[in-house]
């Protein structure tokens, strides 16, 4: 079984041709990818950055994939496991944390 990696252009094109057999969602460790089948080819769905794209949760892959016309898909969550995508910016945590003040109001109780 071969494994090729498509953008969104190419899987548009695919579903509207017709050419899909089937389509599965498969977990991994920090979200899920998505493949389809075209014969005896499966193709993983990649990122724009030329990596895999992994979807943190099945309802943004939904979402995603209902917008491009897939309304139905396996899943296959064996090897899921909850974790982050990126890793964690402790500096953009602080810096938020710096421009949160309370919430400054008068007394309307008296």
């Amino acid at each position: 079984m071969s494994n090729e990696m498509i953008r969104e252009q190419t899987l548009r094109e695919l579903l509207d041709s017709g050419s899909i057999c089937s389509a599965i969602a498969t977990g991994r460790p920090g979200g899920f990818t998505f493949s389809v089948c075209c014969g005896e080819t499966w193709r993983v769905l990649g990122s724009t950055r030329g990596t895999i794209r992994v979807f943190g949760n099945l309802t943004s892959m939904a979402t995603y994939l209902r917008g491009l016309g897939v309304a139905r898909f396996e899943v296959d969550a064996t090897h899921y496991a909850a974790a982050r995508t990126r890793p964690a910016r402790p500096d953009r945590a602080e810096a938020l944390r710096r421009t949160r003040t309370k919430p400054h109001q008068p007394d309307l109780l008296r």
